[in-house]
């Protein structure tokens, strides 16, 4: 009887072990997917938004590839807040960073606008993942509270910008017959041979004052729009949700246009499958250290098992 006691002890024990590994291999996963942004195969731009920095006659803020920095327009006073990870900046309807693709030569005129190349790898033309950690305050009047979106530029005006792909919250303003709630979520491309596609969230998913991870993805299965990790049902309002055709280029980024928000990690990724072994196996640095951390996590449980199974070897001797 007693051996038989010390057996069903040692049982649970064990079980109690395998749920607690279980448990913490979940959560280390879970926590991997909403980290701090890192520069990964897939990056082309990472702004941690942590500060603003002189620049000659600018003031940029840093792309953490060192490529893409953005510059910062309008009035950057008390801009620099408290943010999900350290800093990040607070954007108050008329500022934004602003991160330059390719410069409009004005002058002389031509015929068709001429273009010199600044950072022509934000130009990506297939599968593109936007995403970022936002906090907003209150929504503006704009019918899009912008977080990231790339625009073309014509000419020197700012009538002839074009939208051409995007994250943003739709402020409930009804646009082209089409009524959209308050605090939807929106993505859009804008392709060669599919014009305009746009997809908005069903319901409304941005609250105010509170951290979220948003995100937006164009891949080979078409548009999806994502809230801390959890894909999001949306409805398409312009165009369909898997349009045909490549992502037309732009000359520009902008983060914050038209919006009351505090952005933090802002992330930019051309997710396209490449030759490299990097790019085909989207690992990056956070999936890494999960995996590392799960096979610590197995090797301590192997140890433990072993130690068990001395035990209870040892007491039945």
């Amino acid at each position: 009887m007693e051996k038989h006691h010390v057996n069903t002890s040692n049982r649970k024990v064990t079980s109690g072990l395998i749920l607690t590994l279980v448990l913490t291999i979940f959560t280390t996963l879970m926590l991997s997917v909403h980290a701090q942004g890192v520069v990964d195969a897939y990056t082309v731009g990472l702004w941690h938004l942590d500060e603003i920095l002189p620049d000659g006659y600018r003031q940029i803020t840093a792309d953490a590839t060192g490529v893409n920095h953005g510059i910062v327009g309008v009035d950057t006073s008390n801009m620099v807040v408290e943010g999900k990870f350290d800093r990040a900046l607070r954007f108050n309807g008329e500022n934004f960073v602003y991160v330059p693709i390719s410069f409009l030569v004005g002058f002389p005129p031509s015929p068709q606008p001429i273009y010199i190349p600044i950072s022509p790898n934000l130009n990506i033309q297939e599968e593109i993942k936007l995403e970022a950690w936002i906090n907003v305050q209150e929504f503006t009047n704009a019918t899009y509270n912008n977080i990231i979106v790339k625009c073309d530029r014509r000419d020197a005006s700012w009538e002839n910008v074009s939208r051409v792909v995007g994250l943003a919250i739709r402020s409930g303003v009804s646009e082209d017959g089409v009524s959209v709630p308050q605090g939807a979520l929106s993505g859009f491309v804008f392709t060669d041979t599919g014009g305009a596609n746009e997809i908005v969230t069903t319901e409304p998913v941005i609250p105010l004052n509170q951290w979220l991870h948003v995100a937006f993805t164009r891949t080979a299965t078409g548009m999806h729009l994502y809230v801390n990790g959890y894909e999001q049902e949306v409805r398409v309002i312009r165009g369909v949700q898997n349009p045909v055709g490549k992502i037309v280029n732009g000359t520009e980024y902008y983060f914050g246009h038209d919006s009351k928000i505090i952005i933090d990690e802002v992330k930019i990724s051309n997710t396209a499958p490449g030759k490299t072994l990097a790019s085909q196996i989207d690992i990056g640095s956070n999936m890494l250290t999960a995996i590392i951390v799960v096979a610590v996590v197995f090797a301590v449980a192997w140890v433990l098992r072993r130690a068990i199974q001395m035990w209870i070897i040892h007491s039945r001797s």
